[in-house]
């Protein structure tokens, strides 16, 4: 049994497990939310080990010793010049004691500086407010070369699920007034509430939220970019590319539950829907498995209207002389609407992000 509790950073660096967690492999999730509930003390710790794993998350590959040497020596010695002192007033024992850990899990001397870059700034941020900017705002990178979704974790505790195929960049850590991050694929965002706008940057899409679940796929062979909200409340829009003086700059678009935007690449038309399978958002509603008895179809229309959280459009004079009898289980909403919409001869379409029902009535 490892004891986590006598761990060092570097150690956690170099744990297997720990760093499958923070990759989003393997099944230790409770574990480790149970570890940092218990052992507050370390939650700093873990932290900064999380974001140099995120930050050097590249593939092995074997590296000779003699040039990460070197190259640790160039940046100690460039060090020393921006900062005012020389390379060798570093600890180097304590410094370089973590190169097993960037022997055995990095590939490339570039990524083994980043990693003193950020050794460096734990031990000597207080001294170098250069150094501590530029590991500040170091950009990761990760790519999801898997047949499986990959999970992060953002230095604002914000998840993402990155699909196969699928690459994001963002900062090490989130400085500043937003927190920026840029997709390439699909990925699933459940993002952290802060004061600090998150926006995901896709393709010509940009989507902004201060925090709440939703769905963005961007494949650059794709003809159409995509946002589907999963919760809460998201804003939507075009990004003008710069240099294009004439292009169409189109307006955005407020999301909430159950709705989607689509951004078509072609003509730059940004346009709101539903999303392919609303689900019930509020829990006390009965929708989801409601018999119903002669009842007045306006009044099935308003449940659906909240338990889907998705405006639903209809001509309630029209329908109140159509009553009901019927078992509304396990169907999706669409299937409701189809159900409801043929027992009374109606029928519907989804018109920005709405419902709209349309039909004679009942005599």
């Amino acid at each position: 049994m490892k004891n986590y509790t006598a761990y060092t950073m570097e150690d956690f660096v170099g744990d297997e497990d720990f760093r499958n967690w923070v990759q989003g492999r393997g099944d230790s999730e409770e574990f480790w939310k149970a570890f940092m509930e218990t052992h507050p003390d370390k939650k700093e710790m873990l932290k900064n080990a999380q974001q140099i794993i995120l930050v050097t998350n590249v593939d092995d590959e074997h590296i000779i010793e003699a040039e990460i040497e070197e190259e640790v020596d160039k940046f100690l010695r460039a060090a020393g010049k921006i900062n005012g002192f020389s390379s060798r007033s570093y600890p180097g024992d304590k410094i370089l004691k973590i190169w097993p850990v960037w022997l055995k899990f990095s590939g490339i001397a570039a990524l083994l500086i980043l990693g003193i870059f950020l050794g460096a700034y734990f031990f000597y941020a207080d001294k170098s407010p250069l150094l501590s900017a530029l590991v500040i705002n170091q950009m990761a990178e990760t790519t999801n070369d898997s047949d499986n979704p990959l999970r992060l974790i953002l230095s604002d505790h914000s998840v993402v699920i990155l699909s196969p195929n699928s690459r994001l960049r963002y900062p090490s850590q989130f400085t500043g007034n937003s927190r920026k991050v840029y997709l390439t694929g699909e990925a699933n965002f459940s993002v952290t509430h802060t004061s600090q706008p998150f926006m995901v940057y896709a393709g010509e899409m940009v989507t902004k939220v201060l925090g709440t679940r939703f769905v963005v796929r961007a494949f650059e062979k794709d003809k159409k970019i995509s946002v589907q909200v999963l919760s809460g409340k998201v804003s939507v829009y075009s990004e003008k590319p710069s240099g294009t003086v004439n292009s169409r700059e189109l307006n955005g678009l407020i999301l909430t539950v159950n709705q989607a935007a689509i951004f078509e690449k072609g003509v730059r038309q940004l346009s709101k829907t539903l999303v392919s399978n609303p689900i019930v958002i509020a829990k006390e509603n009965k929708v989801v498995n409601y018999f119903y008895d002669e009842v007045p179809l306006p009044v099935i229309f308003k449940e659906l209207e909240k338990g889907y959280g998705i405006p639903i459009q209809f001509d309630e004079q029209n329908f109140e002389k159509c009553h009901i009898t019927a078992t509304l289980a396990n169907e999706t909403l669409y299937e409701k609407l189809d159900l409801l919409c043929k027992t009374v001869s109606a029928s519907y379409e989804i018109v920005d992000g709405q419902i709209a029902i349309s039909g004679s009535g009942c005599d």
